[in-house]
């Protein structure tokens, strides 16, 4: 026997507490249809009126609904003509699995959303996880309480059964265009004619008053830039600056803020960690440019000091910082391999640049992915807290940490002579370009801090922001999206250009690297700035728990304008560009 139902739904009658105009379908300018004029059963109410739940969908109820009286019902008939069962009732009687949908309705999170997009409806979420803030072809900046959009919405406090106004904005992502005509060397002077004394402009970060890799990323931008247009003013600056911070006996100088100088190297260098190792590669270019052996002095202090790091367990690689207890960071090869490899130039001694070939195979082999990009980090131990695996390498894929990654052996491969080794650094290289590609974003052609993740919106916690110090956001819960980052973006263009210059034969990487920089010109330099800088990143140590590696942890991070781990990159990709 085939059963049909036929259901008597009997609607109570309610009135609405807000008023709407008569017999306007005001929800449909919200995505939402209205209730017919005969159903009068108000569910909830919010800012915009009173709603209805209907079919399975919510619905807007007008004020001119008729009550409709206890006896009214209506028959739904479903199935065959034959063999009917009625259910009939008197009193009001709904579905189970209707009333049970409702329910799960009423218990949902509903958003008032309005946009500068001039896009307004209403959404009904039951977790702030299920809440699809993306469109098509926009940038998400954020969710805010005002339509002024000066005040970032707190999700901290939101619950269940409550009803929200937010206001979105949204950013057109522009499609990439060729650009023609760039020099950035007026761009340059500006730079450095902000900095007037020991206190750089470029660094973002904070002020450190020692020999250190920031400053030495964009020196290092400014001695090739000397290198190719031979005018004397960068040399000039270079020189200067570098003798703000090495003495005349070799020794490095500490400053505080208020210039109380002190040559001594145990202030004037951080000892235990890879970071400052770097600045000192361009000590090669001040000797070989004045023949001033200060700087052979610092040379050497430089590498007894690199020969002081504890290597990892099972491994050939360096502490990245003694406090980063057997941990290899992406980032750690720029740090120290280049200076590496000049000094053993200097020395004659091409033991170390075997050295430094097995310190890349080692990375190759463990630290990259499956997908051809390379995590940030590796505990070689496996026992780190921000490896989410337990098998020793961070979550996620950082830009940046794959920027440093690329120019290191871009750079590197000019101190090798020609054979088995570096013919390895080069097939490496090639391949990490390769294997990047697929992530570049098909708009504007850059890269996303987070690389495969591409306008990915997190809600982060306020434990980032608080501890991170982010004062764009405060000590509040909100959504952020990832984003196209220029300080990595631009090491790529950077790697692409130099290789595909010195290296590829009837390759695509020097058009690809044009394109990439011309992308960065475009999207992240206006007014004589460059933006969309990642400050700082890292991984712990144990006692920065919000260090860990997630999505979240790499959105909350500061972004910034005109910060040498930008700046310097830009510079260079620039040159290989220009010249």
């Amino acid at each position: 026997m085939k059963l049909t139902s036929v259901f008597t739904v009997v609607a109570a009658a309610l009135s609405a507490s807000h008023a709407q105009p008569v017999n306007d379908c005001w929800s449909e300018s919200l995505g939402f249809p209205c209730c017919p004029s005969s159903f009068c059963e108000i569910v909830k109410t919010d800012s915009h009126g009173s709603w209805g739940f209907r079919n399975n969908e919510w619905c807007g109820i007008s004020t001119d609904c008729e009550n409709i009286s206890d006896e009214e019902s209506t028959e739904i008939v479903v199935g065959n003509e034959e063999d009917i069962v009625v259910i009939e009732s008197d009193s009001n009687v709904e579905d189970n699995d209707v009333e049970d949908e409702k329910n799960k309705f009423v218990s949902d999170i509903v958003f008032n959303i309005k946009d500068n997009l001039n896009n307004e409806k209403i959404v009904n979420v039951a977790s702030l996880e299920d809440l699809d803030l993306n469109v098509d072809g926009y940038h998400f900046s954020g969710a805010f309480e005002d339509d002024k959009y000066t005040k970032f919405f707190d999700f901290s406090n939101v619950t269940q059964s409550n009803t929200y106004d937010i206001f979105l904005k949204y950013d057109k992502r522009e499609q990439y265009t060729k650009q023609s005509g760039i020099d950035l060397t007026g761009y340059v002077d500006s730079l450095i004619e902000r900095t007037t004394s020991f206190i750089p402009y470029w660094n973002k970060e904070m002020f450190k008053g020692t020999w250190n890799y920031i400053d030495g990323v964009f020196l290092n931008s400014v001695i090739n830039l000397y290198k190719k247009t031979n005018n004397e003013k960068y040399k000039d600056f270079f020189i200067k600056y570098v003798n703000y911070y090495v003495s005349e006996d070799g020794t490095f100088v500490h400053y505080t803020a208020d210039g109380v100088k002190t040559v001594d190297n145990e202030m004037g260098w951080v000892n235990g960690e890879l970071d400052t190792v770097c600045e000192s590669k361009i000590l090669f270019d001040a000797y070989e440019m004045t023949g001033d052996k200060r700087y052979l002095t610092a040379i050497e202090f430089t590498y007894k000091k690199l020969m002081e790091m504890p290597y990892c367990y099972n491994s050939p690689n360096f502490w990245h910082k003694t406090f980063y207890i057997n941990q290899i960071w992406l980032d750690g090869m720029y740090m120290y391999a280049p200076f590496l490899a000049r000094y053993a130039l200097l020395k004659n001694d091409l033991s170390i640049l075997d050295d430094i070939k097995n310190q890349y195979a080692f990375i190759h082999d463990n630290m990259r992915d499956e997908n051809g990009l390379y995590h940030h980090g590796f505990d070689t131990t496996k026992t780190i807290f921000w490896s989410k695996n337990n098998d020793g390498k961070s979550e996620n894929f950082w830009l940046r940490s794959m920027g440093w990654f690329a120019v290191s052996l871009a750079d590197i491969l000019e101190y090798y002579p020609e054979g088995e080794n570096k013919e390895y650094l080069k097939s490496i290289l090639e391949e990490l370009l390769n294997g990047i590609l697929p992530y570049q974003d098909k708009t504007t052609k850059m890269f996303y801090q987070v690389i495969d993740r591409p306008e990915e919106i997190q809600l982060v916690d306020k434990f980032y922001f608080s501890n991170l110090k982010n004062s764009k956001y405060g000590n509040i819960n909100t959504f952020v999206s990832n984003y196209v980052e220029s300080s990595g973006s631009s090491m790529l263009a950077y790697s692409f250009l130099k290789y595909g210059k010195v290296y590829q034969n009837g390759g695509n990487f020097e058009e690809i690297g044009k394109e990439i920089f011309e992308a960065v010109y475009k999207h992240s330099y206006k007014n004589n700035t460059l933006s969309d800088i990642c400050i700082t990143a890292g991984l712990g140590p144990e006692v920065k728990t919000y260090r860990d590696g997630t999505l979240s942890y790499y959105l909350a991070e500061v972004v910034g304008d005109d910060d040498a781990k930008g700046v310097g990159p830009f510079i260079m990709a620039f040159i290989e560009y220009n010249y």
